[in-house]
C-alpha cells in the first residue's frame, strides 16, 4: 500500500512520461500567459506535462536546464505546483506573480520581495516544515533590479481574494505586512518541506490603501514585461 495516495512520480509513471535528467533552476509564475512570455527568452522549449491546468516547460540557456512554469495562481494549487518543480529537481525555485500593495506610497510596478510569510492559507498544515526564504536569492533579486524601487518585508497569503475588507487589511498592516497575495504560503511551505532553495518577486498591481485598481494599466504590463526580460540574470 503507497504511503502517499498521488505524487508528482506517480502522475508521471501513469502517463509515461520522461523526467529530465537535470534541472538547474525552475521558475513558477502565477499567470500562464507570463510563463508563455517567460519562455520566449530561452533555446528548445519542451512540454514536460500539463497537469490540472498546470503546465511545465523544460527549456535551455546556455549549459543551464531550466523548468518555466504556470504554477498555480492560489495556495492550493500552487503547492501541487511546486510538489512538481521539486519532483523535477530543481534545487532553486523563484516564484514570480503579482500583488496589492500595502503603503499608502507604493505606486502599481512596484517591486516586493518577501522575507517572510503572514499565513491565511488552508494547505500550508500539510507541510510540516518551517517556513524558509533564500536570503541569498533574495539578494540577488536586490542586485538585479538595482535602480528600481523595492519593497522587502512580510507578505501576507490569504485564500478569500473577496474578503479583504478594511478591517481584515487593518489587522494585517498592523502586523507588518507590506503586501497581500494568495499563493506565497502555499509555495514556500512546500519549498521548504522538500529543503530547496527558494525566493519570490512580486509586481504590485492594486493597492489597498489608496484603492488604486492597476490590473488594466500599460505600466504594470511595461514592468512586468521588464521583469521577465531579466530573469536569466538568475542563472
Amino acid at each position: 500500500m503507497r504511503k502517499i495516495h498521488l505524487t508528482p512520480e506517480i502522475i508521471f509513471k501513469l502517463y509515461d512520461i520522461k523526467k529530465p535528467e537535470k534541472i538547474d533552476f525552475a521558475f513558477s509564475f502565477d499567470y500562464k500567459n507570463l510563463a508563455l512570455k517567460a519562455l520566449t527568452c530561452f533555446k528548445n522549449p519542451k512540454k514536460i506535462i500539463n497537469f490540472s491546468g498546470l503546465v511545465f516547460w523544460q527549456a535551455d540557456y546556455k549549459d543551464k536546464k531550466i523548468v518555466i512554469s504556470y504554477g498555480g495562481s492560489y495556495a492550493p494549487d500552487t503547492a501541487i505546483g511546486t510538489e512538481f518543480l521539486c519532483f523535477l529537481g530543481a534545487g532553486k525555485i523563484l516564484r514570480i506573480g503579482l500583488c496589492g500593495g500595502l503603503k499608502k506610497e507604493m505606486e502599481i510596478g512596484d517591486l516586493i520581495v518577501a522575507d517572510s510569510i503572514l499565513d491565511y492559507t488552508g494547505v500550508t498544515k500539510f507541510y510540516p516544515a518551517k517556513l524558509k526564504i533564500s536570503s541569498s536569492l533574495n539578494e540577488k533579486i536586490k542586485k538585479i533590479f538595482e535602480g528600481y524601487k523595492i519593497y522587502c518585508g512580510k507578505v501576507c497569503s490569504t485564500d478569500a481574494l473577496f474578503r479583504e475588507s478594511q478591517i481584515f487589511i487593518k489587522k494585517i498592516k498592523d502586523k507588518n505586512c507590506v503586501a497581500i497575495e494568495m499563493a506565497l504560503s502555499g509555495f514556500f511551505k512546500v519549498a521548504s518541506f522538500y529543503k530547496k532553495e527558494a525566493s519570490s518577486l512580486l509586481v504590485v498591481s492594486d493597492n489597498l490603501i489608496t484603492q488604486e485598481l492597476g490590473f488594466r494599466e500599460k505600466k504594470l504590463f511595461e514592468r512586468l514585461n521588464i521583469v521577465i526580460k531579466k530573469i536569466p540574470q538568475f542563472l
